[in-house]
Parts: structure tokens; sequence; C-alpha cells
């Protein structure tokens, strides 16, 4: 029927599991380090390009 493609989403369905990737507190911590990073310098280039 057609609601047996959604019994996936609501824990029936496929048996199979599939990995994801885990990131733990170290790997979470630099990847908001390097986006600040980014952020931080794009508003740089922007406030000297102004002055």
């Amino acid at each position: 029927m057609w609601w047996s493609n959604y019994r996936i989403f609501f824990g029936g369905g496929s048996t199979t599991s599939s990995s994801v990737p885990e990131i733990d507190a170290s790997s979470g911590a630099l990847a908001l380090a390097v986006v600040a990073a980014a952020m931080l310098l794009a508003w740089e280039v922007r406030r000297r390009n102004r002055a």
C-alpha cells in the first residue's frame, strides 16, 4: 500500500542499519572555530573596504 513507504520513518520497514559518523567534542569545537575564523575574516575585509 501507499503507507508502506512511510513505515521506515516510524520504526517499521527496512531492518538494515546504516553507519552514521559521530562527531566528538574536539571535532565539533574545531569546526566551530573554523566557522568563527571565516566570519571574522569576512567582517574584517568588509570593514577595511568601507574605510
